[in-house]
C-alpha cells in the first residue's frame, strides 16, 4: 500500500474555500454542487492532429510531465460508484464525480454514467456502486472536486461513514478511510487552447496515446450546449468522436488490473473495448 501524500499545505490555501472544522456547513457541500462541470471527449491522437489544431487557429499552450495516483477501497466501492480520487503531482487532490444538483439526488440528465441513442449523456439514478448505467458514450460530463471540505464530505457520503473531526486535510481523510493507490502512472501532456476549450494530447508511460477535447461549465444546464461545442470541434479536428475511446485509467486497468477492470465493465462505470488500433506509438 503507498501512502497518501503527507503534506496538507493545499488544505490551508484560501482559493480552495476550506472551512476549518468537519461541522454540518461541511455536511451540506454533499448536497451543494462545489467545483466546475467538465465535459470532455476522447479522442485517438493520430500523426496530422497537432497540425490540424494550428490549422484551427489552436495555440500551445505548454508541455508538461506529471505523475497521477488514483485511491480507492480494497474492494473498489469509489470507483464503482463513478468517482475518483486522484493524487496529481504539482496539483494536489481531485474527485472526479457525477454532479448532484441542490437536494443530494443524481441529476438524471447530466451526469457520465449512461448515454442515449442519440449520443446524449445521461447520468446513472441510483448510488448504489452495484446499479449498472448504460455504457458512457463519446462526451462525458464529471464535477471536479478540490475543495478539501467538499471532497472528503463526498467520499464520507459515498462511504456511508461519519466524517472525523480529524480530518481537516485529504491525507488525513484518505488515510482514516483505509484508501489505497490503485493506479500509478505518468503521463507527458501538450495542452493546446482553442477558444473557450483545451485540447491535450496525452502519452502514458504504459505507451497509451489519447486526445481530449474539454471545457467547464458551472451548472448542469450548461452541460448539452457545451457537449455539442465540444463534439464540433472534435469533427473539425477530423476525429471520430461519435463512439466511445478508452481513456487512459481504462487500458491502465485492462493491462495491469484485469479483475477491477472486469467489475467496473459489469457495473457500467467502463466500457468493455479491445486496445484501439493506432493509441500506441
Amino acid at each position: 500500500m503507498t501512502p497518501p501524500p503527507s503534506h496538507c499545505k493545499a488544505c490551508w490555501e484560501p482559493s480552495l474555500h476550506f472551512n476549518s472544522a468537519l461541522d454540518a456547513d461541511m455536511q451540506e457541500d454533499v448536497a451543494e454542487p462545489t467545483g466546475s462541470i467538465e465535459v470532455e471527449a476522447k479522442f485517438m491522437v493520430g500523426p496530422g492532429t497537432e497540425a490540424r489544431l494550428v490549422v484551427l487557429g489552436a495555440v500551445l499552450a505548454g508541455a508538461v510531465s506529471f505523475q497521477d495516483q488514483y485511491y480507492d477501497t480494497p474492494d473498489g466501492r469509489l470507483t464503482l460508484a463513478d468517482h475518483w480520487l486522484r493524487h496529481r503531482e504539482g496539483a494536489g487532490w481531485e474527485l472526479k464525480c457525477p454532479p448532484w444538483p441542490a437536494g443530494g439526488a443524481r441529476d438524471p440528465g447530466y451526469g457520465p454514467g449512461a448515454t442515449s441513442q442519440d449520443g446524449s449523456t445521461r447520468a446513472a439514478t441510483s448510488l448504489n456502486p452495484g446499479a449498472p448505467a448504460q455504457p458512457p458514450g463519446s462526451t462525458t460530463a464529471y464535477q471536479e472536486l478540490t475543495s478539501p471540505a467538499a471532497v472528503v464530505a463526498r467520499l464520507c457520503a459515498i462511504l456511508a461513514v461519519a466524517p472525523d473531526p480529524g480530518w481537516a486535510c485529504i491525507p488525513v481523510a484518505v488515510a482514516g478511510l483505509g484508501l489505497e493507490v490503485f493506479a500509478a502512472f505518468r503521463t507527458q501532456r501538450r495542452s493546446y487552447r482553442l477558444g473557450r476549450l483545451s485540447v491535450d494530447l496525452d502519452e502514458a508511460d504504459f505507451g497509451y496515446a489519447v486526445g481530449e477535447v474539454e471545457t467547464a461549465v458551472t451548472h448542469p444546464w450548461e452541460v448539452p450546449a457545451a457537449q455539442e461545442e465540444v463534439t464540433r470541434v472534435g469533427r473539425e479536428l477530423g476525429v471520430e468522436v461519435t463512439g466511445p475511446v478508452m481513456g487512459k485509467m481504462s487500458v491502465y486497468l485492462q493491462q495491469y488490473r484485469p479483475q477491477h477492470y472486469e467489475e467496473l465493465v459489469q457495473a457500467g462505470r467502463l466500457v468493455r473495448d479491445k486496445m484501439p488500433m493506432g493509441g500506441r506509438d
